[in-house]
């Protein structure tokens, strides 16, 4: 039987932008050194992934699906993002795990791609995670605390960044752009904003942020809101637009059921003058255009890239009730300072999206090396 496929797993078609643009950007990858028809993508919407992507795709739950694929599948990549943490459950480690021992049961080269190890709370998932690993033919991590939790198993990797920062901005669609030309007449400066769900982030938060932001910014300045996943982002930005209306600001949601790929939102993004993000592909895609952020660090994965980029970060107590009066003048403080020096921190942002575009780089030398 000959083996032609790569298989690719990950957390693809929840309509998660951050774990889309990952697949946009592996694809694109893989796409340079083998055949697009040889891909298969296994996915949560496989109509969806193959509609947009142009690949094929298998139901991620069909074992009686993916089974065969992986017999004559060349390579098998589990990545990126972070499949292993059992923040919520031990459920994902065991499902990527999973499938990793059953591509190593058929035979398949394995890789793990791009991805950041933990949290791993529960002695099964550090169990299961450190078997798995030791299976595969090839580990990139995301982050120095990833590679020493590896190292620490005796398992070696190679060190590397977020796929996403290789990817190139694609094409608005023409009804968007025509909105963003607009907006950019009418006001002198666009904060885009990505708050989601959960995290501790209260309705206490939401409306403190509201009052930061209408205390710093430029009156002719108006905020963007970027609901990167949809179903848990809207109701929280609802909430921000509906506050910070009613203090007599500007915020606005374009039209965006066109964009359709991870890159036409790099694009999106890339046109704003400042983000002010929790989700970690908001800063990101932010930074990776040059754009200056800051993050609210909900997860120490934003902690990191807002550390590495010497961004402000707006910290908080999750589930708090109130905001004591010296939290309130830290964000008022960091906002300001953000908004004022807003050329420092672009600086900033292109020299270190410019080391991490060479770190990323690793990524497609260790697929080629494998396929080979």
């Amino acid at each position: 039987m000959t083996r032609n496929l790569i298989v690719v797993s990950g957390y693809y078609g929840f309509d998660n932008l951050g774990d889309e643009a990952i697949l946009e950007e592996l694809l694109g990858e893989l796409s340079e050194i083998a055949s697009r028809d040889q891909i298969v993508v296994l996915s949560n919407a496989p109509d969806s992934t193959t509609q947009k992507f142009g690949v094929a795709s298998a139901n991620r739950w069909k074992m009686g699906e993916i089974a065969p694929l992986l017999k004559r599948a060349r390579l098998f990549i589990s990545g990126g993002g972070g499949l292993f943490q059992d923040t919520s459950s031990a459920g994902s480690v065991i499902y990527y795990g999973g499938l990793i021992c059953l591509a190593k049961a058929m035979g398949t080269k394995t890789m793990i791609y791009a991805q950041g190890l933990g949290p791993l709370h529960r002695s099964v998932s550090q169990f299961c995670t450190r078997a798995v690993f030791n299976l595969a033919d090839a580990i990139t991590l995301r982050d120095d605390k990833s590679i020493a939790l590896l190292n620490s198993w005796g398992i070696q990797g190679d060190l590397t960044e977020d796929p996403v920062w290789l990817l190139k901005p694609g094409r608005l669609p023409q009804s968007l752009a025509g909105q963003m030309a607009q907006l950019k007449k009418e006001h002198k400066q666009l904060i885009g904003l990505s708050l989601r769900s959960g995290g501790g982030f209260t309705r206490v938060h939401i409306e403190e942020l509201a009052k930061t932001l209408d205390k710093t910014l430029p009156e002719d300045a108006a905020v963007v809101v970027l609901p990167l996943q949809k179903q848990l982002d809207q109701p929280v930005l609802d909430n921000f637009a509906q506050d910070f209306r009613a203090l007599g600001r500007a915020c606005h949601q374009p039209t965006l059921e066109d964009l359709t790929l991870p890159s036409q939102w790099l694009s999106l993004i890339g046109s704003l003058d400042l983000v002010v993000g929790m989700r970690l592909h908001s800063l990101i895609m932010a930074l990776s255009s040059g754009v200056p952020v800051v993050g609210i660090a909900y997860d120490p994965k934003v902690a990191r890239v807002l550390g590495e980029f010497e961004q402000p970060n707006l910290s908080y107590t999750r589930d708090e009730e109130s905001l004591s009066s010296e939290k309130k003048e830290e964000w008022l403080a960091s906002l300001n300072k953000a908004v004022k020096e807003r050329k420092s921190y672009r600086r900033k942002a292109e020299e270190g999206a410019s080391r991490c575009k060479k770190m990323a780089c690793q990524n497609p030398l260790v697929i080629a090396k494998m396929l080979a």
